[in-house]
């Protein structure tokens, strides 16, 4: 006696057809997926900090060492989710995961000291830009620093400013501006070079500051540019 249900089984799954849009959905969620994973360590380090500033006005060292951390247990979860996959848990010890943990906060903290201080001023305008990056937050170094790994044109073209430079560039003298220094002792604000720039890379820029919880901006005045900048514990929202 012929095995009907089998044959009724067998002839269904023949029968379905392979999808290249299926197939291309799959792909792009799986690629979107391993993306966000691999820059999620970023985003705990600097929307983290920015985070502890904005909610409880941190200062700025103390809210860097709070990213610091997110981003290092970030890495140090992949680590153990990963180690757990290859290794039988029972021969996982404690001393073990404390030593990848300590491990996993230095390389977070050494990448942090060397987007402070890496930066040659190759991607500054003129030496008055890379004379005044030293102003610059340190939250905003970190995320330009890292930016150049994708974008080597980036061009900061204005960093800090006084009332009186508003006057020189025939604007409007502003009372507040996140170009001039706060108080946090820290320049806020940059401008990013926009012309003659595919449009789809400064899209890119604005999208990864924004991401980062930067204001990012793109617009005229000393011409068309893309402002990015930080908000001040007091006026949060401005740019």
């Amino acid at each position: 006696m012929r095995n009907y249900t089998n044959q009724y089984v067998t002839e269904s799954q023949s029968s379905k057809k392979w999808s290249w849009k299926w197939e291309l959905t799959k792909f792009t969620v799986q690629i979107i997926f391993i993306m966000f994973s691999l820059s999620l360590p970023f985003l705990f380090l600097i929307r983290g900090a920015i985070y502890l500033y904005h909610e409880y006005n941190i200062n700025t060292w103390i809210g860097l060492m709070g990213g610091i951390t997110m981003s290092a247990l970030c890495i140090w979860a992949y680590f153990s989710i990963i180690s757990l996959m290859i290794v039988n848990i029972k021969k996982i010890r404690f001393s073990h995961l404390k030593w990848s943990a300590i491990s996993v906060a230095l390389i977070v903290l050494s990448y942090v000291v060397f987007a402070l201080f890496s930066f040659t001023g190759n991607n500054a305008k003129n030496e008055k830009i890379r004379a005044e990056y030293t102003q610059l937050h340190p939250y905003l170094k970190i995320s330009v620093r890292t930016f150049l790994f994708l974008d080597k044109g980036m061009l900061i073209t204005d960093l800090s400013r006084t009332p009186d430079d508003y006057t020189s560039m025939r604007l409007q003298k502003k009372g507040r501006s996140l170009h001039y220094k706060q108080n946090t002792g820290y320049v806020h604000a940059m401008d990013l070079r926009t012309k003659n720039r595919p449009f789809w890379m400064v899209w890119m820029a604005q999208l990864y500051f924004k991401s980062l919880g930067f204001n990012a901006v793109r617009h005229g005045g000393t011409g068309d540019h893309l402002h990015v900048s930080l908000s001040i514990y007091e006026r949060q929202g401005s740019w």
